[in-house]
């Protein structure tokens, strides 16, 4: 008997939009993050798997497809800040704040968490 990878990966999936707000505060308790999952709509994973759609778009072109094709407000389609993991994958981190002060000096902390989070099944626990 040989041991070898999996064939098939597993992957979790969000089925439904999450009824629950999930909040991080920093440790100075200064900052709040509020997080939501929500399921794409149908294809969306399919055309990111295919390079359809991906990070490495225009801005305001990703935007008009999104909004085109999946219905997606173009407004928050512009604020996408990743796709992880890896930044290619078929899961989106968006920032859908309206007039929130220095988000930008805790963006590349929240991107790396969303990559981690993102990487691996339970966050690198054994299945």
């Amino acid at each position: 008997m040989q041991k070898s990878d999996p064939v098939v990966s597993y992957r979790e999936t969000v089925s439904e939009e999450s009824n629950v707000l999930c909040l991080s505060k920093s440790p100075n308790k200064h900052n709040r993050l509020y997080m939501k999952a929500r399921p794409f709509p149908d294809g969306l994973a399919e055309d990111i798997d295919k390079g359809d759609v991906s990070s490495r778009q225009e801005l305001k072109q990703r935007a008009r497809y999104l909004a085109e094709k999946y219905e997606w407000d173009v407004t928050e389609a512009r604020k996408i800040w990743c796709f992880g993991p890896d930044g290619t994958g078929p899961n989106i981190l968006t920032d859908i704040t309206k007039g929130v002060q220095y988000l930008n000096e805790i963006k590349d902390s929240v991107v790396a968490g969303f990559q981690w989070a993102t990487k691996e099944v339970g966050s690198g626990s054994s299945v």
